[in-house]
């Protein structure tokens, strides 16, 4: 675990190393989860997955990690940059909670959140609803993950 330094200025961050088994490159910013199923040794992680087991996030990668490299992956504090994918027909709001599917995160009602443990992530910016479109871009996040 790596324990960002002390600097009044900056947030705190808390990563893990991680080692990516996706057979792919995982962007910057994309939410990961623990595999459980090809490799069992505790640090290897993958893409976050539709339908995502909510047990195995693991947190946000911090640079891309290209296909069985080691990288940070953030379990802790403020990420200015999340890959995120919202609903067009719904308001988000600072605060709200954000669940890892297919390596992004999307949100979800408070009673779903609560109730299926996905209350690692919040968002920390305000994404207003519009018209037949849906938002995917990278958003300000909170990482409770540790």
């Amino acid at each position: 675990m790596q324990f960002s330094q002390l600097i009044s200025s900056d947030p705190e961050k808390v990563f893990i190393v991680a080692r990516n088994v996706s057979a792919a490159t995982v962007s910057a910013g994309k939410a990961v989860e623990f595999d459980a199923e090809t490799v069992t040794d505790g640090n290897a992680v993958t893409q976050a997955k539709s339908g995502s087991k909510s047990g195995l996030f693991a947190g946000i990668t911090k640079d891309a990690m290209v296909d069985s490299a080691y990288g940070l992956v953030q379990v802790y504090g403020y990420c200015g940059s999340a890959y995120c994918s919202f609903n067009s027909a719904n308001s988000i709001v600072i605060g709200d909670f954000l669940r890892p599917t297919a390596g992004n995160f999307e949100d979800m009602t408070l009673s779903a959140a609560t109730t299926s443990g996905h209350i690692w992530v919040s968002v920390m910016d305000t994404v207003g609803a519009a018209a037949a479109i849906s938002v995917v871009s990278y958003r300000p996040v909170f990482i409770r993950a540790l």
